[in-house]
Order: structure tokens, then sequence, then C-alpha cells
């Protein structure tokens, strides 16, 4: 996660510091985005939950990688630009979605 803040600072950084009002939530389970395709305010968060049995990443290539997800723990990207980011799970690519931001 620390490396995705130095490499992506201005896209995606993961954090545990947001505020709730533009804090958007997706859970994993059977191999799945429980919301893949979601909307955030510039300055906006997503938190992805892992209640699945299996680890899972939620990464967008050249924006942000919230790295391995363990079962029953969260990961949060804060988004500082404007866009849309497409992302998937890097241990099981056909786990989609999309971020956009603004």
């Amino acid at each position: 996660m620390f490396l995705a803040a130095l490499l992506f600072p201005t896209i995606g950084s993961c954090s545990t510091n947001t505020d709730a009002s533009s804090q958007v939530s997706v859970g994993i389970a059977d191999f799945k985005f429980s919301s893949p395709d979601v909307h955030v305010p510039l300055g906006g968060s997503v938190v992805w939950k892992n209640n699945d049995s299996q680890p899972h990443t939620a990464t967008s290539a050249g924006a942000f990688d919230a790295g391995a997800i363990e079962p029953g723990k969260t990961a949060t990207a804060v988004f500082r630009t404007a866009g849309t980011f497409t992302y998937m799970c890097a241990f099981h690519p056909f786990m989609t979605g999309t971020v956009s931001v603004g």
C-alpha cells in the first residue's frame, strides 16, 4: 500500500483517514465485487471489504493498488484526481470494477 501512495499520490492512495460522507463501500464475496461500478466525489474514498474466503486486491494499473486484502479485512483508496479508473483483482483478473471520480 505504501508503495502505491508513493508512486501514484495524485490519483489514489490507500488510507484509513477519510470523510465518511464521501466514502463508498464495496464488498467482495463469491469472487465478485458487490458494487463493481461506483462514483465518488473528488477527494472521496472507496473501502473494499473482503467477505470471501480468499485474499483479493483492488488494482488499477498506473492509478492505485490496495494490495492484498485478506479475508475479513478492508483496504481504502482516496481519490484526488478526477477520472474513471478501471480496476481488477490481481489474483482473479475476471473480477473487475470501475471507480468514477468527480
